[in-house]
């Protein structure tokens, strides 16, 4: 943020952060998006305070996230440890954003802190399906991770599948099919990229073969040898004018 708001002084306040007042606040985040300005040209965002606050903050990175209040290109960081190391943390991303690791990529709406690379994998990574997802008939699907998070059931990824299935025998396009889902980490794996081919239509031979050193050359040769080749052998008047040989 901007060195005005990074100076706002919060209005005193005299209660407790608790859990049931976490969950009080949590009710009136909607007020809060659609009452205030966000900044939308901020890129840096820095989360500081205890774990009830962090967490209420996540949830409203979240909304204003989905809300289109703030850019889902946001980089943020949390502080950790103690008062004392969190102050001093403070004051180094005042003085200096770079000076603390980019932790997160975003938040979901519940608060679910959003990860830009983890368990070998990337945001905008190709995978395919294995293990389970890719048995039967329809074998392993590719697509693209959109995000990284710890689901319920431990590292989990968003993925936009590919939809590239042929139409049906009759011609017909088949019905579109939900292409997004969430996959746990351990079903999938890195896959190349597409090879985009271009029509054949589209390739100049000219650019493709090219003459051997030489054949000019032994078409030089060719045209001399048919040259040496006709003279030998007469033309059709010389063969019409030529004396029979005569029987004995």
């Amino acid at each position: 943020m901007d060195s005005f708001r990074a100076a706002g002084v919060v209005e005193p306040y005299d209660k407790f952060m608790t859990p049931v007042r976490a969950r009080e606040l949590e009710f009136d985040l909607e007020q809060f998006i659609d009452s205030m300005e966000w900044p939308k040209d901020v890129t840096r965002v820095l989360l500081a305070g205890g774990g009830l606050y962090r967490y209420l903050m996540r949830r409203m990175a979240g909304e204003l996230i989905r809300a289109g209040k703030l850019a889902d290109t946001l980089e943020f960081s949390e502080v950790s440890g103690g008062i004392g190391l969190q102050r001093s943390q403070i004051g180094k991303f005042a003085r200096d954003p770079s000076s603390l690791p980019v932790v997160y990529a975003g938040y979901h709406p519940n608060g679910t802190p959003l990860l830009r690379e983890a368990w070998g994998l990337r945001v905008g990574d190709r995978v395919r399906t294995t293990g389970l997802m890719a048995s039967g008939k329809a074998g392993s699907r590719f697509g693209r991770i959109e995000e990284l998070f710890v689901g319920p059931s431990g590292p989990t990824a968003s993925v936009e599948f590919e939809d590239d299935r042929p139409p049906l025998a009759n011609g017909k396009v088949r019905e579109p099919r939900s292409r997004g889902a969430w996959v746990g980490v351990g079903m999938l794996a890195l896959a190349p990229e597409r090879q985009v081919v271009g029509p054949l239509h589209s390739v100049n031979p000219a650019k493709i073969w090219k003459p051997a050193p030489g054949l000019a050359l032994l078409a030089d040769i060719e045209d001399e040898a048919d040259d040496v080749m006709g003279a030998l052998i007469c033309d059709e008047a010389a063969e019409v004018g030529a004396e029979s040989p005569s029987a004995h």
